[in-house]
């Protein structure tokens, strides 16, 4: 197993690790993603589960079908043939539905699906109110099982309402002939901006929470997992004490930052953008990248602290560009796979996606390199900067010395500093220049320097 990771290129082997790291993250973190959807369970009836804006495959639907939005909008959705009508009573009591579509509020169905055929098997309908146009009051959602296609009954559906700045998804399943009341409530005076919105608490701190906590253990074990790769290449001790709380602090720090950030965006894109179409939907999903863009920066700039003379500022730009490219691939299997799926897929991606950009840009940084061989064809290769490479037999030295044959914890340092790589024993105090195809024999060690632009 070993020979098969010294023989693997590293932004491969990165790769792997980075997503069994975030594999592992969402395995732990999906329980933590339950805790809203267990607290609704246990709260009042008909509260609904709360969710900061449509899920992805409403949106899909929605978009599909052109479906338009407001201040207040509902949607239901379910996955059969059958015909299910969406319901909405306004606060003057104009009861909307297929047969009477526009009320004089302004409330109307201008999704109506699987009345005729050719039938759809992923239906969606749609009742808005125009922005600033739904009244003040209240109102009612109802679902009607209205004609049976399908051989599947009784037939489960989820609806979707939005008001008030948030949006509510409500789970169920009706049989033909029967008529669900789904939810009730009050549409409230509009905040006056954005800002006061998002000042005043709308913009839920919890779901932020829970979302930084689920994206931190992803961060987490994505940089552990990395950095025990960085190790098992230099056959350090896997992993300390020391680098491991610095890990785990780090991956908390960037995944509540990112996670959160993410989050609020997401939540403040919905409102700002209340007055969109469901076409326009695809502005909410800023706040994800961003977020994964974030997480991928802090993770790229940290990994700076345990992969030699990999420059800060291109660690995290490789982790930017990873967790760009991650953020693309999770959204897209969200939306193809489904919520729980999708995180699971989008997650590794995520991680592959962050793990490999990290390895390519130390690669494409190197201007020198200390070639460790091992024997065989295995062999190490170490960056060469202006941060030294320690070897000796400290549990800290990029390369262990044996204690027992007498080395001390710093044996000896090599530099790479204008052009010239430096190596100082400290052992004997001397100072010597090496070259490119210079091979040295330090222990049990054979060490190689390579200047040239075709370091592998």
């Amino acid at each position: 197993m070993l020979k098969l990771l010294y023989r693997l290129p590293k932004p491969l082997l990165f790769s792997i690790l980075g997503g069994i790291g975030c594999l592992i993250g969402w395995a732990l973190g999906e329980p933590l993603l339950g805790l809203l959807k267990r607290e609704s369970a246990a709260g009042e009836p008909g509260e609904g589960s709360p969710v900061l804006v449509f899920g992805n495959e409403f949106v899909q639907r929605q978009t599909r079908e052109g479906a338009k939005s407001g201040d207040v909008q509902l949607t239901l959705m379910w996955d059969n043939h059958n015909d299910l009508d969406l319901h909405c009573i306004d606060p003057s009591n104009e009861h909307i539905y297929f047969n009477h579509k526009k009320a004089d509020s302004g409330g109307e169905l201008d999704v109506d699906m699987n009345v005729h055929p050719p039938y759809s098997s992923k239906p969606v309908e749609n009742i808005y109110f125009p922005t600033n146009g739904a009244p003040q009051g209240h109102y009612q959602v109802l679902v009607h099982h209205y004609a049976r296609h399908d051989a599947s009954d009784p037939t489960a559906y989820v609806i979707g309402v939005k008001a008030n700045g948030t949006v509510r998804e409500f789970k169920g399943t009706i049989s033909y002939g029967e008529t669900n009341t789904v939810y009730s409530f009050d549409v409230k005076p509009r905040a006056s901006t954005l800002m006061h919105t998002a000042l005043s608490g709308q913009v839920a701190l919890k779901p932020a929470l829970i979302m930084g906590g689920w994206t931190a253990l992803l961060a987490t074990f994505l940089s552990f997992l990395l950095v025990v790769g960085q190790n098992a290449l230099m056959r350090r001790q896997l992993m300390a004490a020391k680098p491991a709380l610095t890990l785990v602090a780090g991956g908390v720090i960037a995944g509540v930052i990112a996670g959160g950030a993410s989050q609020y965006l997401f939540a403040a894109g919905a409102q700002a953008l209340v007055a969109a179409s469901s076409s326009q939907a695809w502005l909410l999903k800023g706040g994800q990248v961003i977020g994964w863009m974030v997480m991928g920066g802090l993770l790229g700039w940290c990994m700076a602290l345990f992969i030699p003379n990999l420059p800060r500022l291109k660690g995290g730009l490789a982790g930017t560009v990873g967790g760009l490219l991650g953020a693309v691939a999770f959204l897209f299997a969200m939306q193809q796979l489904g919520e729980k799926t999708g995180r699971m897929l989008g997650s590794a991606i995520l991680g592959l996606s962050i793990g490999c950009m990290v390895a390519l840009v130390e690669r494409l940084a190197r201007e020198a390199a200390l070639v460790v061989h091992w024997g065989g064809d295995e062999r190490t290769v170490i960056n060469l900067g202006p941060t030294p490479v320690v070897l000796g037999s400290s549990s800290e030295a990029h390369l262990y010395l044996p204690a027992d044959k007498g080395f001390p914890p710093e044996a000896a340092i090599v530099t790479f500093v204008d052009g010239r790589v430096e190596l100082e024993n400290l052992m004997t105090e001397t100072r010597h220049t090496l070259y490119n195809g210079n091979k040295l024999e330090i222990g049990p060690l054979l060490i190689e320097i390579q200047t040239d632009a075709a370091t592998q």
